[in-house]
């Protein structure tokens, strides 16, 4: 396996590769100001939206990749399998655990908040309760069809089972040859650098794209169903609030015996990139160096952080079940016990599915929507208020893969400096 000076050697060429620098800064001025310009000009502002789109074509463009090369390369960084073992299965107790605490929370609270009720809207026709997917299905949709098809249609759970059959199989050749095997992590680590000079690229551009998208929003949501949507935007804040003040505080003082303040204090730079970017991915450099501060081994690091910004997104498993009553109290359609325990799971299943790209909870909205024969005309209001959403909702999401690694390291594998965590 690679070596820990390859490592780090590696890892100090991706810093070098992707520095944020002011530019979270100015997505978040390019924010306010396309608030400001969308209100004032109005529906002529629109022209412009195709800057924005612009810039979530690059990420979609580059995201796939970037799953891909983390991963595999994070795999053949591991020197024994027994620990990548107990990493993986720790990781995914931390996963289960607090995807239904958050999924359970946005369900909570959408029922207290109410956010539909107020807006009457006609119910569909002919609703029905639907049938969920079977287990097989979910083991089958797990399994690539072809090399090329997971990247088209940015399935992450598809392209993380190709990068750990990846990662395993340059890992094992090594047995017999140790000259490719070295050779491909080589070339993997290369990869990994170009693709974060890339992501580099896309953020340059980032504060144009996210000006165009704020500017629109403002300018085209209209007068229907406002107050519907504000409570709507409230109910996820209100929930996400609850995770990051109450469950990840809970964790970290009342199991881990760590410091909170702390722990923000470390790791602010991936929450304030993952807040103005509106993208796991895309903060994953920042979130990885952040996360190495805190005094966790690098080989966990770099095996969770690639996957949990793909699969950890604590706040679209608070965020379906809101979607999923706040349509239920406009269309006056009740969501019965079995309704209820699709849209839990639609939950959990979507915080694995949803790509870690601003916007990518709209596509699981719509999953969900369909998935429990809803409306799809309200995942047209969620994607014009999104943005909204979506910044508090990622910034949550990085939030909590740092925190992942750290319980993983400190509680499964036992390998953990607290000097360095309480170190400034």
């Amino acid at each position: 396996m690679a070596s820990t000076s390859d490592t780090k050697e590696v890892g100090a060429e991706l810093e070098l590769a992707l520095k944020p620098g002011k530019r979270p800064l100015a997505m978040l001025v390019a924010t306010l100001l396309g608030l400001i310009v969308g209100w004032f000009v109005g529906e002529p502002i629109t022209s412009i939206k195709f800057l924005g789109d612009i810039f979530i074509y690059l990420l979609k463009f580059i995201v796939g990749p970037l799953v891909f090369v983390s991963i595999a390369w994070a795999v053949t960084t591991v020197k024994v399998y027994a620990r990548l073992g107990k990493i993986f299965g720790g990781f995914f107790v931390y996963w289960l655990i607090m995807g239904l605490l958050a999924a359970a929370t946005g369900y909570v609270m959408a029922n207290m908040i109410q956010p539909g009720v107020g807006l009457q809207l006609p119910p569909p026709p002919e609703w029905t309760a639907p049938k969920p997917a079977s287990v097989i299905d979910v083991l089958v949709g797990l399994v690539p069809r072809n090399p090329i098809q997971p990247f088209l249609e940015l399935n992450m759970l598809q392209i993380i089972v190709m990068a750990l059959l990846v990662g395993f199989a340059v890992s094992l050749i090594g047995k017999f040859s140790p000259e490719s095997r070295q050779s491909l992590e080589k070339l993997l680590s290369a990869f990994l650098t170009v693709i974060y000079k890339i992501v580099d690229f896309v953020l340059w551009y980032a504060p144009v794209g996210v000006f165009a998208l704020m500017s629109n929003l403002v300018a085209t949501v209209g007068a229907m169903g406002l107050t519907a949507v504000g409570k709507m935007i409230i109910t996820q804040w209100v929930s996400y609030a609850i995770v990051i003040l109450v469950y990840h505080p809970a964790l970290l003082a009342g199991i881990l015996r760590l410091n909170p303040l702390q722990y923000w204090r470390k790791i602010y730079p991936a929450m304030l990139t993952a807040f103005t970017t509106c993208s796991s991915s895309a903060t994953l450099p920042v979130t990885m160096r952040v996360t190495k501060e805190l005094g966790v081994p690098t080989d966990a690091a770099s095996l969770i952080l690639p996957i949990a910004a793909t699969i950890n997104m604590q706040a679209v498993a608070a965020e379906m079940p809101i979607y999923a009553v706040w349509v239920s109290q406009m269309y006056g359609v009740p969501l019965g016990g079995l309704e209820t325990f699709i849209a839990l799971l639609m939950g959990l299943l979507g915080s694995a599915a949803c790509a870690g790209i601003p916007g990518g909870g709209i596509m699981i909205a719509a999953i969900t929507m369909t998935t429990l024969g809803l409306p799809l005309e309200p995942v047209g209001w969620i994607a014009g208020v999104y943005t909204l959403i979506d910044m508090p909702n990622t910034m949550l999401n990085v939030t909590g893969d740092p925190l992942g690694t750290l319980a993983v390291s400190k509680l499964v594998i036992k390998d953990f400096n607290e000097e360095k965590f309480k170190s400034r």
